[in-house]
């Protein structure tokens, strides 16, 4: 809440800054100064967030760089329910090889989907078959698609149409895997399958940075002179006058050399600034609040980002567990699901086979792990008290059942024997 009511007391001071330098450019006549306009209108896209947003690049790029470098892994599911991993499959041929005439890697075929899906709200991967099996994916520009569907909310029949440049294809449903982010506000079939940007979710951030960073480079364009020295006689300095006390001034006040120096004058003159003051400079240097707004959508802390008030060792170190339980594997999961339907399923018809993300190495997340092996060797070593207590089979399965959270499907398939 605290990050809410101080970006939107920036927001109120901005629009207030902005009328001060208006009359400010005209009072000193600087000329290509252009006032900052908050773009209240303009849709966030790739072009003004990622591509153009210093705050907006950096949290996203994070999470890409995050995510594609954990490994993708095969598994398939045993008779009892497990699951066990394979290699050397069709998929991980897929995989090693996803498109050769781009040359691109899985990681890179990772960054696209990702980028699309968060910025845009949509990502399509796009299945080559060859033989009913998928042989070569490739990553469809998001804001070049289109899903085409009925106006039956039940059987909407969707379709895919995809132009860029001379390039126009429409694909079914089987030959797209559409990842989105939902989006509750549709009023119709075709709307319901069009994402939510996180980034139109940060609209108000994305725009507020963007001029904030608009500022800060009009005012080292346009920054010019510090300030003006005028005659306060009541005979003004004539032209010739005037260049021989800037002359003298120039030589006797700039460089190392007169750094901490008091200038003597004869003269009855005084100094008007003509540049910011530390107030007003002030509305430019909170950029800490637009990140941390931006890392708020996006699931992350901002001390990943060198916040100053949020940088301590115990911080960065939670921050780096949260980011891949907040961030990461949620988005992992969701792409993994897909994959498994999409790709798997193609390879696998059968079903049996999935597709999903390795965590099992990360080493923000082994102190979990271990905590949680830890919790499992407890409970077992309950179970084991449990068995060989001196009691009735149906007393031990009273307590395992009450006190351990055990099914019946479980309970049964222990060896319970009565030891009386």
């Amino acid at each position: 809440m605290g990050v809410l009511n101080n970006l939107s007391s920036f927001v109120k001071d901005y629009k207030q800054y902005n009328v001060y330098k208006k009359s400010l450019g005209s009072v000193t006549n600087i000329s290509e100064f252009k006032p900052f306009e908050f773009r209240l209108n303009q849709k966030p896209s790739l072009d003004n967030t990622y591509e153009s947003n210093v705050d907006a690049y950096s949290v996203l790029k994070k999470i890409v760089d995050v995510f594609k470098s954990v490994s993708w892994i095969v598994e398939q599911r045993q008779a009892d329910g497990t699951y066990e991993l394979i290699e050397n499959t069709t998929i991980h041929d897929l995989m090693r090889n996803p498109n050769e005439g781009k040359s691109y890697t899985w990681a890179d075929i990772d960054e696209q989907l990702l980028v699309y899906l968060l910025g845009n709200g949509n990502s399509y991967l796009h299945g080559e078959h060859l033989n009913g099996i998928i042989q070569e994916v490739d990553v469809l520009p998001s804001r070049n698609v289109e899903a085409i569907t009925t106006d039956n909310f039940f059987l909407p029949n969707v379709r895919y149409k995809f132009e860029l440049g001379v390039n126009k294809r429409h694909f079914d449903k089987t030959d797209v895997e559409h990842i989105m982010l939902f989006n509750p506000s549709y009023s119709s079939v075709k709307e319901s399958f069009n994402g939510l940007s996180a980034f139109e979710v940060a609209k108000n951030v994305v725009e507020v940075g963007n001029d904030r960073w608009e500022a800060d480079a009009h005012l080292l364009k346009n920054r010019g002179i510090a300030g003006m020295i005028t005659n306060k006689g009541d005979r003004p300095m004539l032209v010739d006058e005037a260049r021989a006390v800037q002359s003298s001034f120039d030589q006797e006040t700039t460089g190392t050399k007169n750094f901490g120096r008091v200038k003597v004058t004869n003269q009855d003159l005084s100094y008007i600034q003509m540049g910011m003051s530390s107030t007003d400079l002030d509305l430019v240097k909170k950029g800490d609040v637009t990140l941390r707004a931006m890392c708020n959508v996006f699931g992350l802390d901002s001390s990943l980002f060198n916040d100053p008030a949020n940088k301590t060792f115990n911080n960065r170190k939670e921050a780096e567990k949260a980011m891949y339980t907040n961030a990461i594997i949620p988005i992992a999961t969701k792409i993994a699901e897909k994959h498994t339907n999409f790709i798997a399923k193609n390879h696998f018809p059968d079903g049996s086979v999935r597709m999903r993300k390795d965590f099992s190495n990360i080493p923000a997340l082994q102190q979990d792990m271990k905590e949680e092996a830890t919790k499992d060797k407890l409970v077992m070593d309950g179970i084991n008290v449990v068995l060989n207590m001196p009691t009735g089979a149906n007393t031990k399965q009273l307590i395992l059942r009450e006190n351990y959270n055990l099914s019946d499907e479980v309970i049964n398939s222990l060896t319970i024997e009565t030891n009386e």
